[in-house]
C-alpha cells in the first residue's frame, strides 16, 4: 500500500543509492517523518526516509533512499530522493526526483497545469525540456492515496485499489491493489503493537510485497520477496536507520553481493557462444510464475510446457515503429541528452568519412567507437548518463549501452537500450554462466537491430537473452525495468541448442 516505498526495488533493479537530501525552505513544517532501515538477503544495505511536509496550503510528499550494493568485490551506492508537491484539495502543482548513480546527480522537476505537464531534467549544468499529457482522469495523488489507505483500515475494508503517480515512475500512472491478509499483533523493532497485514502489488511490478502497517495507518514493515533474498524496510529510530546502531568502532559491513549472486551456471559442454549464429534457449522461472519475453531484435520467442522458448539471432530484426512513434527514440533525455555539445562532437568524431554510409554503416561504426572509447571497463557506476561516460571515458555494460544509445540519436538513427542475460565463458570469478547485462538497439532500414558496444568481434550473437527494453526517457527507468527484478535469481535454463547440437543446462 505505499508505491513509494516500493520503488527501493526500483533501486535494485539499477543495481545501483549518498544520500540526496531536498532542502525545505523555511516555509515548510514537517507533520511527519519516518526511517527505516533496509536490509537485502538479511543483510544491512541501506535505508529509507519519508516526510510529509506543510507549507500554507501546500503539502509535499517527500521520499529519500539509499542502498549500497556489491558488484563483483566492487561497491556501489545509489541515491533516489523524490518530492511531489499538491495542494490541500489534492490538485497536483509540482514533483522532482533527484538521483546520483556514480555520475553527477541528475534531477527531474515536473510541473503540473490543467493543459499538461512540463518536464525539465538538469545534470551537470545540462537541461533538456519538454511537455508530457496529463495522465487520464481519475488518479490520486500521494497524499490522496495516503487518506485513502487510512480509510480503509479504519473502515476495516478488505481490498483497497487505486491508481496513482510515483516521481520515481516518470509520469506512468500505476495501479496499486491491496489485500489484507491479517489483523494482529505486530513485532516491530523489538516493540509490540496493534496493526494489519496487507498483500500489495502494482502494475509495474509483478511481485507480491507485505506490508504492515500499525493502527493510526503508518507503515512498520514492507517484505519485497526476491529469488535473490528479500528486501525489507523496518521502520525504526533515524540513528539505527543510518548505521548508529552498532558497536563503537564496528566495521562497516559488507554490501550484499547482487551481481554474482544473479549468475545462471550452465553444463561446461555449452561451446563459446562469442557470435554465435543462432542460439535456441529454453527458459523457465524457478518459482513457476509465467515468462512473457519480448520479441525484439533478434529475439523470438514462443511457449513450451515448462516455460518459453526463446530464438537469438545474430542478425536477427523485428519490425519497429514508424512516424511520431518513434520521437521518444530520438528525443533528449537526462540519461541521453543529444544537446550535449560533447555527445554532438563524439558523434560527429566517429562518422569521420562516413558521408554517403548507409544507415546500417554508421551504426556500426558509432558502436566500434563506444568500444574504443571507453577506456575503462570497470563496475564502479551503478547507471551514469550518456553525457557522464563522454567524460570520464569509464564504466561497464550500461554505460556503453547509454552512451551507443545518445550517439545514435545524435547521429539521427532511432535508438534505445536494451537489458538481459549474455553468456560468459568466464566472469567474475564465474566460468559458463549467464550474466546480467545491457546493450543497445537501433532502427536501420525500419527495423529493430541488435548492438553490443562491449563486443569487439561482432555487433551481437546469440548468447544474449532479451528481458526488457528502455527509451531511456527521463523519470521512467524504474518503470521500463521493473520486470528485471522479478526475474534476477528467478530464472533457469532448461536446455540451449547451438548449431543444431542439444546442450545441457545446469
Amino acid at each position: 500500500m505505499s508505491p513509494t516505498c516500493r520503488q527501493l526495488v526500483r533501486s535494485i533493479a539499477l543495481i545501483a543509492v549518498t544520500l540526496v537530501v531536498h532542502p525545505a525552505s523555511a516555509g515548510w513544517a514537517t507533520l511527519e517523518e519516518a526511517w527505516y532501515s533496509m536490509t537485502l538477503g538479511g543483510q544491512p544495505c541501506g535505508h529509507l526516509r519519508t516526510v510529509l511536509q506543510q507549507d500554507g496550503d501546500l503539502f509535499r510528499t517527500l521520499s529519500e533512499s539509499t542502498l549500497s550494493i556489491g558488484r563483483a568485490g566492487a561497491s556501489v551506492t545509489v541515491s533516489v530522493s523524490s518530492t511531489f508537491d499538491e495542494r490541500a484539495d489534492h490538485t497536483p502543482v509540482a514533483a522532482s526526483l533527484t538521483q546520483s548513480m556514480g555520475g553527477a546527480p541528475s534531477t527531474t522537476e515536473w510541473a503540473f497545469s490543467p493543459t499538461g505537464i512540463e518536464v525539465k531534467a538538469q545534470q551537470g549544468g545540462r537541461a533538456t525540456t519538454s511537455t508530457k499529457p496529463l495522465p487520464p482522469a481519475g488518479w490520486l495523488t500521494p497524499r490522496a492515496a495516503d487518506a485513502l489507505r487510512k480509510k480503509a483500515l479504519k473502515d476495516g475494508l478488505a481490498i483497497v485499489e487505486f491508481t496513482t503517480i510515483d516521481p520515481q515512475n516518470g509520469t506512468a500512472p500505476m495501479t496499486v491493489k491491496s489485500q489484507r491478509t491479517g489483523t494482529g499483533p505486530l513485532t516491530v523493532d523489538g516493540k509490540q503493537m496493534a496493526g494489519t497485514t496487507w498483500t500489495t502489488r502494482t502494475s509495474l511490478l509483478p511481485i507480491d510485497t507485505i506490508e504492515e502497517y500499525d493502527a493510526a495507518g503508518l507503515m512498520v514493515r514492507q517484505v519485497t520477496p526476491m529469488a535473490l533474498g528479500k528486501i525489507e524496510a523496518v521502520l525504526t529510530t533515524k540513528e539505527k536507520a543510518l548505521g548508529g546502531g552498532g558497536a563503537a568502532g564496528a566495521p562497516a559491513a559488507p554490501a550484499p553481493e547482487l551481481l554474482v549472486a544473479s549468475f545462471i551456471q550452465l553444463d561446461a559442454s555449452v561451446p563459446d557462444l562469442d557470435c554465435a549464429q543462432i542460439v535456441v534457449w529454453d527458459l523457465r522461472t524457478k518459482d513457476g510464475s509465467p515468462l512473457d519475453l519480448p520479441d525484439a531484435g533478434g529475439q523470438t520467442t514462443s511457449q513450451i510446457e515448462r516455460g518459453e522458448r526463446i530464438t537469438v539471432r545474430r542478425d536477427g530484426t523485428t519490425p519497429a515503429p514508424q512516424g511520431d512513434a518513434l520521437k521518444e527514440f530520438l528525443e533528449p533525455s537526462q540519461m541521453c541528452d543529444t544537446n550535449d555539445a560533447r555527445l554532438k562532437a563524439l558523434a560527429r568524431r566517429a562518422l569521420r568519412g562516413k558521408d554517403g554510409a548507409s544507415t546500417a554503416e554508421r551504426a556500426e561504426a558509432l558502436r566500434a567507437f563506444v568500444l574504443e572509447y571507453i577506456e575503462h571497463k570497470d563496475l564502479g557506476s551503478a547507471f551514469a548518463s550518456a553525457s557522464d561516460v563522454a567524460r570520464s571515458k569509464s564504466g561497464d555494460c550500461s554505460e556503453h549501452a547509454t552512451l551507443l544509445t545518445a550517439l545514435l540519436r545524435c547521429a539521427g538513427i532511432p535508438a534505445r537500450g536494451a537489458t538481459g542475460l549474455v553468456y560468459a565463458d568466464s566472469f567474475a570469478g564465474g566460468k559458463h554462466v549467464m550474466g546480467w547485462h545491457m546493450w543497445t538497439q537501433a532502427v536501420i532500414d525500419g527495423a529493430w537491430v541488435d548492438l553490443d558496444a562491449t563486443r569487439s568481434d561482432c555487433a551481437f550473437d546469440g548468447g544474449h537473452i532479451l528481458t526488457a527494453v528502455t527509451a531511456l526517457g527521463d523519470g521512467g527507468l524504474g518503470s521500463d525495468l521493473g520486470n528485471v527484478v522479478a526475474l534476477m535469481g528467478n530464472l533457469a535454463v532448461e536446455g540451449v541448442e547451438v548449431g543444431g547440437a542439444r546442450k545441457p543446462a545446469p
